[in-house]
């Protein structure tokens, strides 16, 4: 099995405490495939990157670890999931969206703040074996917090925000600064507080002002949920549909007047000054020609999750344009109740192959194109990319090692090609994050999985009550 690590040591006087990775393929995404090549970390940064041979002369005295026929790359950025809905994995398979959310309200409510942390570190605990290194965590119950901290993992947590009486906006803010102070006091090194105002039909045009003054006036990133699906668009233009009626009645809005807007989802957000750099918009599946000009001028970032989309039959988003517009896209995996895995090789070989197809064009997305995206993409969207998302020295050490030494591999002519096509969240075997391994031969360093899948079978029994 490759992960057989050799330790060779030169002398101590130049690159002691320095560590050296190596494998068959090093991608570092701002330059091409390195064959042979090394990564050479101190501390929790990387401070060299090249060939084996020239890393070795420049630190003699490094500790070297050699990971054979295997593709070195930086971690993946997940840059929307919910952690907390893990259990929720294979749940609600064969709904559309309209009756998959009003289902999914049904059973959050049955269970209990322990189910959702039981929950978070199952999430978490993929997320680490499959080579995510940094997560853009929506959080409904804020469990994932700490499963995140304990995991290792890199984040942007958001805090989710709902609410469609104005009457009750001052009370909202002041309930989610609460919650802002607690998040920033928990944190933690590693992860960064955001805030998620749900989505169009969740959040008011009154308290998505006031989210996006409170985030500026916090220096905090903002994402949401917006132009997902059908039903929202039929909610913003037509103020009809199962997002004003069944949605409103079960969550006890229906008291709430709705009046149309005449517009997309995009169109009706910009008119209440919330779009800037500081935003990720999430899916934008129903994105036209005016929508993407829109995002494309306030520099608004996009998560773009392919398999949702698809799974629950809300489309696919014109990700091609919106790559022509210029506009920072990373990928997303969503949540396990929407889309099962949070395989990040499954939503590049989901997208290259979607597009490829709807588009009747392979020159639309290339494999190096998604591996990008995976990494310093995802890095971009979330106003990351000073840190991490590519092999860089003065970056923070966060990669991974994928396995290459199967069949389904051999041979490679091309590293982008063989994880696009060919690999999968099995295929990792190590992941590093600022300069420490959670994750070696298959093993977790920082979470115990055999309790963890334990309690989650436990939380799950209450799902089927």
């Amino acid at each position: 099995m490759t992960g057989r690590e050799g330790t060779a040591e030169g002398s101590a006087d130049s690159g002691a405490g320095t560590r050296i990775f190596s494998a068959t393929w090093v991608l570092p995404i701002v330059s091409g495939p390195i064959h042979k090549g090394a990564v050479a970390v101190a501390g929790d940064k990387i401070i060299q990157v090249g060939t084996l041979n020239a890393l070795t002369e420049a630190y003699p005295g490094a500790e070297v670890t050699d990971f054979h026929h295997a593709i070195i790359t930086p971690g993946f950025v997940n840059c929307h999931s919910h952690l907390e809905y893990a259990v929720f994995r294979g749940l609600l398979d064969n709904k559309n969206f309209g009756p998959w959310i009003l289902e999914i309200i049904d059973q959050k409510a049955k269970l209990s703040r322990a189910d959702y942390e039981v929950s978070s570190l199952l999430g978490a605990s993929e997320c680490v074996s499959s080579g995510v290194t940094t997560v853009g965590e929506s959080m409904y119950s804020g469990a994932s917090l700490a499963a995140m901290r304990q995991a290792g993992l890199r984040a942007r947590a958001y805090q989710e925000a709902l609410g469609l009486d104005d009457n009750k906006i001052d009370e909202t803010i002041s309930m989610l600064t609460d919650s802002l102070d607690e998040l920033e006091e928990e944190s933690g090194e590693l992860i960064e507080i955001g805030i998620f105002p749900h989505a169009t039909y969740t959040v008011s045009a009154s308290l998505y002002r006031a989210i996006a003054e409170l985030g500026r006036q916090r220096g905090m990133k903002i994402a949401t949920h917006l132009a997902e699906s059908k039903e929202e668009s039929v909610y913003i233009r037509s103020g009809s549909g199962v997002l004003a009626l069944d949605l409103r009645e079960k969550v006890g809005w229906d008291y709430l007047s709705h009046e149309p807007f005449g517009v997309t989802p995009i169109k009706y957000l910009q008119q209440w000054n919330v779009y800037s750099s500081d935003f990720m918009a999430v899916h934008c599946v129903h994105a036209g020609p005016a929508d993407i000009e829109a995002l494309a001028r306030y520099d608004v970032a996009i998560a773009h999750c392919p398999k949702s989309n698809a799974k629950l039959g809300c489309g696919i988003a014109p990700l091609p344009a919106f790559l022509r517009a210029g506009i920072r896209v990373g990928f997303g995996t969503d949540s396990p109740a929407s889309s099962n895995i949070m395989d990040m090789f499954g939503e590049m070989r989901t997208a290259i192959f979607l597009h490829r197809g709807s588009e009747r064009d392979v020159n639309v997305l290339s494999a190096a194109e998604c591996v990008r995206m995976a990494t310093l993409g995802g890095a971009r969207a979330l106003g990351l990319e000073d840190r991490i998302g590519s092999l860089e020295p003065g970056k923070q050490a966060d990669f991974i090692a994928v396995d290459t030494e199967y069949s389904h591999f051999t041979p490679i002519h091309d590293p982008y090609s063989a994880l696009v096509y060919g690999a999968n969240q099995e295929d990792v075997f190590f992941t590093m994050v600022a300069g420490r391994p959670l994750y070696t031969r298959k093993v977790l360093l920082t979470l115990d999985d055999e309790k963890i899948t334990a309690d989650a079978m436990e939380a799950k029994e209450k799902l089927w009550r």
